[in-house]
């Protein structure tokens, strides 16, 4: 009987293009019959039944406390154009007719109630109704291919089928373990390249000057804003060039068994010091993070007073007093027998075995030691009472850029919406200890997540990446020179200006 109906429906919009099967196993062989009738300019749209509807229902925070649904945008095939949403019901009619009914789908809900559904628009809200129709015309357009990468790859699919399932869009998932170089070889080879692929903020300088990428500035005017960090660490002078899907902090991770109690909300770098010196034996310091990598260098040249990571003019550079006071505190440390570096597997294997039991380390680690088992805790950076700065923490920001190329654009910009939308935000970053980039999202980690209060700390004083060649240069250089400065090959000073020397001959070649 369900595949009758998808049959029947099929004919009444032929150019939807309808994947039924995919959604006959979502909604699990759908009635004949609604309490919700659901239309496009007057043609029927059909929507899981009631009780697959509702399970795919989800905390909605700015409909109020304990409020459950699930975007408009998310039932509906990805719309070229919107322009007046009528719901009728026994409870009234409401009436929306504006040229933002497009743009703000994505934050229309309807939501799931004892008598049945609800809608919450920008025009207000209703109860009880029992059909709406949207003014509107569906795009036309082919299947989408999408690069996935990092952390939670079979989450993502499983939410990509989810949203193909209900909008009947095909999409081709695949898992690179470097999506900017795939992408590159494959524009100079002249193949085919994805509608929409997920980037890093260090992949932006390379991939923007391509010319290959859409700029998505009209993508990111939403009511809900997302995250401001997350839209500056993929914008350059020229656009903005990828939305931010999740983000990464680095955070202070400690064996339980080993502190007496857990580090302050708001402690200092002198008590971390104090701390590492106490917790330390002879040949057995107890801190360690991954010293070598300049990822881990800034946040401390920030906190002793380092002004921006990257000057007026793009270039990331280490001869200032921050940097130069954030190496000369770190010697000391190894000095005192306290600090140990370590690269990362390394590092976390000892912390593992309860041999080292404090490591610098990023939010991205917490599933790992969970699944493991570790008594481990969570601080978010000091403040060095020094210079009344913050240890600023840095943002790894992932995002999804949208090919040129596309021939799907709508459909891509559709998926993009899904992606950075309340439900997805909520469920995948959730399972992973992922920082969300939609507000609503945030709003139910605040609820949800244990380590909620050290994150958002660290979200507010973290520091984004910068998304120019600047910061990749200052890495690739200052690799080499913080090894030549550990071994005692090169004095501090003279370190940090072969440093600077290098760094400008890099950069002047690209500018």
């Amino acid at each position: 009987m369900a595949i009758y109906l998808a049959r029947i429906r099929r004919r009444r919009l032929p150019a939807l293009r309808l994947r039924r099967f995919a959604f006959i196993l979502l909604a699990l062989a759908a009635s004949a019959s609604h309490s919700l009738d659901l239309r496009i300019s007057g043609k029927p749209w059909p929507l899981p039944e009631d009780s697959a509807l509702r399970a795919l229902c989800y905390p909605v925070p700015e409909a109020g406390p304990g409020e459950r649904g699930i975007a408009l945008s998310e039932v509906l095939p990805p719309l070229a154009e919107a322009w007046k949403l009528d719901a009728k019901g026994p409870g009234g009619n409401l009436s929306w007719a504006s040229d933002e009914v497009l743009s703000l789908l994505g934050e229309t809900y309807l939501l799931a109630s004892k008598a049945g559904w609800k809608i919450l628009c920008p025009r207000g809200v209703l109860d009880g109704i029992s059909s709406i129709d949207l003014s509107a015309q569906a795009a036309e357009e082919g299947e989408l291919e999408v690069w996935l990468s990092w952390e939670g790859v079979p989450k993502l699919k499983a939410e990509l089928a989810r949203w193909s399932a209900l909008t009947g869009v095909k999409v081709k998932a695949l898992e690179l373990p470097d999506t900017r170089s795939k992408f590159l070889a494959l524009l100079r080879g002249g193949g085919r390249l994805p509608d929409l692929f997920m980037v890093q903020t260090s992949d932006i300088a390379d991939l923007s000057e391509t010319g290959a990428l859409q700029r998505l500035e009209r993508l990111a005017g939403r009511a809900s804003p997302l995250d401001p960090k997350g839209l500056q660490a993929f914008r350059t002078e020229r656009g903005l060039w990828a939305l931010p899907f999740y983000f990464d902090t680095q955070l202070v991770f400690y064996r339980k068994s080993k502190l007496r109690k857990a580090p302050a909300e708001t402690w200092s770098l002198e008590g971390l010091e104090a701390l590492a010196v106490s917790l330390s034996a002879p040949g057995k310091p107890a801190l360690s993070w991954n010293m070598y990598s300049a990822y881990w260098l800034l946040p401390f040249a920030i906190g002793f007073g380092k002004l921006s990571i990257a000057d007026a003019d793009g270039a990331v550079r280490p001869d200032d007093p921050g940097t130069l006071a954030a190496l000369e505190w770190m010697l000391g440390l190894i000095g005192k027998g306290a600090l140990e570096p370590l690269e990362r597997d390394a590092m976390i294997g000892r912390f593992a075995s309860g041999e080292i039991p404090i490591i610098l380390s990023g939010s991205y680690s917490i599933p790992e030691f969970e699944r493991i088992g570790i008594d481990f805790g969570v601080a978010s950076y000091p403040v060095s009472e020094k210079t009344g700065k913050a240890v600023s923490p840095l943002l790894d920001y992932k995002g999804f850029a949208v090919s040129k190329s596309t021939k799907s654009p709508i459909s891509a910009a559709w998926l993009l919406g899904y992606l950075t939308g309340t439900g997805v935000q909520q469920r995948f970053n959730s399972a992973l200890y992922k920082l969300p980039v939609e507000p609503g999202a945030w709003a139910e980690a605040r609820r949800t997540n244990p380590y909620y209060p050290q994150l958002a700390r660290s979200a507010a004083m973290g520091s984004v990446i910068p998304p120019g060649e600047g910061y990749s240069i200052y890495k690739n250089v200052m690799w080499k020179i913080i090894r030549f400065v550990l071994t005692g090959a090169m004095t501090l000073p003279k370190a940090l200006g072969e440093a600077r020397r290098l760094i400008d001959a890099n950069y002047s070649q690209k500018h």
